[in-house]
This record gives structure tokens, sequence and C-alpha cells, in this order.
């Protein structure tokens, strides 16, 4: 009898370990649909899923996948927004506020509400300066936390941050045409000058925050004419006057000592802040949109003519000199670049080309809601409607 009841008690525990495996069986198969729904649902890439379901030992990890799903991540607004890299995260700046997004999970690392009328966004190294265009609120955030906020003494024409967390303030003068004012990343006065040679159009701060450059447009013989001058922030004397070909200045920035310059018709290089030298001369191109890898290097998307759909991606080295040119046909919209790779989003494809070798990597087809790209790592980010979605660039 007692042999008989332990056999008894041995197939109870038997039946009981069966339908304990049986129901995790059944609830892994009811997991697995559900991740396959929502695959559907979302256009979410199954090679993506994969690595987050394998963790870096090989062992499984169903936690890290749901963290990808996150993606797309929800904004407020579908207009007026910015994205760029900070310091390897998704900075998203909209018409009231300033969100820090981690790009690998889509976490908020940091959010505040700005207030400003017409924000504008630039952004260093792990630095990153919103200012008010036009009013005269500014100030200097980390990708984690507030540094100072600050309202200058007239309206602002634009800005700039250096790596260090300088900042430079171009502002209206009461006593001449424009102020230019810097400030440490502690919020102490470095420079303050004054100038009449014109009105300051786009600022750089080095590096290593010690010079600035700044194009101002000024008239001469009944027509426009633009110049860069560069000021050494130690001594604060009247600045160099570099003159520039004539048009509309897009955008200034310091590399390693040289200042790239980019019209609307031409680009060049200011070499050791006393010479200026044509890269493309004025009138041979029509600027479409530019980008800077991560170590500073230009990227210019160009056509030979307004409205031309035949563009060229040109990867301009910090010395000014070209290192390649990538062909490439559509209305591009937006251009991001990382170490290794760009990124041109047009009206119907994001398309990806080595920088070097100029070799296709990718193409993601995207409707044309898409306004936006932004490149980290191997990824890219797409602003599109009121979302920030995130795709590969490597994928054919």
């Amino acid at each position: 009898m007692a042999g008989n009841q332990r056999e008894m008690e041995r197939r109870e525990r038997r039946a009981q370990k069966d339908r304990r495996h049986k129901k995790i069986i059944w609830i892994l198969i009811a997991v697995l649909v559900l991740v396959l729904i929502i695959m559907k649902v979302f256009e979410i890439n199954i090679n993506s899923v994969k690595s987050f379901f394998t963790a870096e030992e090989g062992s499984s990890s169903i936690v890290q996948d749901i963290a990808e799903d996150n993606f797309p991540y929800n904004i407020a607004s579908s207009t007026g927004v910015s994205i760029l890299n900070i310091n390897n995260q998704i900075g998203i700046l909209a018409p009231s506020s300033f969100t820090v997004l981690s790009s690998k999970d889509a976490e908020v690392e940091y959010m505040f509400e700005h207030g400003y009328s017409n924000p504008v966004l630039e952004s260093e190294g792990i630095y990153s300066l919103i200012y008010d265009q036009g009013a005269k609120s500014f100030r200097l955030d980390t990708a984690g936390k507030a540094v100072y906020q600050e309202q200058s003494a007239n309206t602002i024409l634009c800005a700039d941050v250096s790596k260090n967390g300088t900042v430079a303030i171009a502002t209206t003068s009461k006593d001449k045409l424009c102020d230019i004012t810097v400030y440490s990343k502690s919020l102490e006065k470095e420079m303050h000058i004054s100038t009449s040679a014109g009105y300051i159009v786009s600022i750089a701060v080095s590096e290593n925050g010690r010079s600035i450059a700044a194009a101002v447009v000024s008239g001469e013989n009944a027509s426009l004419k633009t110049s860069v001058y560069v000021y050494d922030i130690r001594d604060a004397k009247p600045g160099r006057e570099i003159i520039l070909p004539k048009g509309n200045i897009i955008d200034l920035s310091y590399c390693s000592g040289n200042i790239l310059v980019v019209g609307d018709s031409y680009a060049g290089v200011i070499k050791e802040a006393e010479k200026y030298e044509d890269i493309y001369a004025k009138d041979k191109i029509s600027i479409r949109c530019i980008s800077y890898t991560p170590s500073g290097d230009l990227i210019l998307v160009y056509n030979s003519y307004n409205n031309s759909t035949d563009n060229v991606i040109a990867y301009i080295k910090k010395n000014g000199k070209i290192k390649n040119e990538i062909s490439i046909s559509g209305n591009i919209k937006s251009v991001s670049a990382g170490s290794s790779l760009v990124s041109v989003l047009t009206n119907s494809e994001i398309v990806s080309f080595n920088l070097s070798s100029g070799e296709q990597k990718g193409k993601t087809e995207i409707d044309d809601s898409a306004k936006s790209i932004c490149t980290v790592g191997s990824e890219i980010f797409v602003h599109r409607q009121s979302l920030i979605d995130r795709i590969e660039a490597e994928k054919k």
C-alpha cells in the first residue's frame, strides 16, 4: 500500500510539472503573437527586434525588446521642430519645449518648457544653447541639466556655443549697430565689444572658446557687402576683416583653426583667420542643405541650379579639401552625417552612403510627411508628423 501511495504521489507531481510546462509554453506563444501584431501595426524591423531579444552574452532578453518599442516617440507639435544629435542623444526643439531623448529606448532624459516665441537651437559636444531670436532670452543646458538662463541687454540676432560651454551672443546695440557678448559656462562675461561695421547675420565660437568669427552685412557702392570679422576673446581688439563673395551667408563653423563658410551659392574656407579661399566659387552651385560630421567635417548637398533634382553630396574636410562627391537624384529635404555614413531625406525615401567610398549602404521608403533626419551612430531618427521614428542606416 505504501509503495502504491508513493507511486501515485510521483504521478501527481509529474502531472503538475507537465501542466506548468504547458502553461509556460502557451504564455510564450501568446507573447510572441502579441509581439508579431505590434510589429505589424508599427512596421518594426525584425532584425532590430532580434538584436534586442539576444543580450551581449547570448541570453534571451524580452525586457530589452519592450524598450525597443518606445519608438516612434510622440511629440506635441508637427511644425517648428528641430532635431539634433546632442552627445549621442536626440535633442528635440519644439515651439514650446525642449526634450533630450535617449537614442536607445526613447526614454526622456531631460525636458523643460522654454516659453520662447522664436526659439533657435545650437549644440556642440554636451552643450545646447537655445535663444529667442528677435527677443532677449537665452539659456545654456547640458544633455541632462540646466546650466543657466539669462537675458541680453538688447535684441538677439544670432548666437553660438563651443564644446567647452563658451557662448557668444550677437545683439543689436544702443550706441552702434551691433554688440557681441561672450560668456563662460559659469556666466562670466569674457568679452563685450560693439561694432558699426554692419549687421551680424551669423556668428561662430572656436572649439577652445578663444576666438569669435562674425559674418557682417554692410552697404558699399549701392550694393551689399559680406565680411567676416575675427576677434580674439582675450584682448577684445577690433577684428580682422575678411571679405566674402556677395550673397546670403548660411553658416559659419570653426574647424581645427579654420573657418568654414557656406553661402547660398558658394562655399569656402578662411585659413588661419587671414584669407578666404574658394571651395566652390560663387554661382557655381546652389546649396540645398548642410550638415557636419561628429568630427566637424562639412557635408553639403548642392545642385547646379535652383529646382534641379540632380544633386551632389560633397564631403569636405576641415581644411577645405573636397574628399568625395556623391551623386543622387530627388528633392533633397534634409541631410545628416555620422562618422562614416551620410544620409539624405527626399520626398519618398531615406538613402545612406559610405562617406569615403560613396557606396550606397541603405534605402528606406518613407512618405512625404517626413520633414528632417538626424544621425546617431548607425541609426537615423526621422521627424514626421508628430512623431520621432527610428530606422537603420545600413538597410538595403
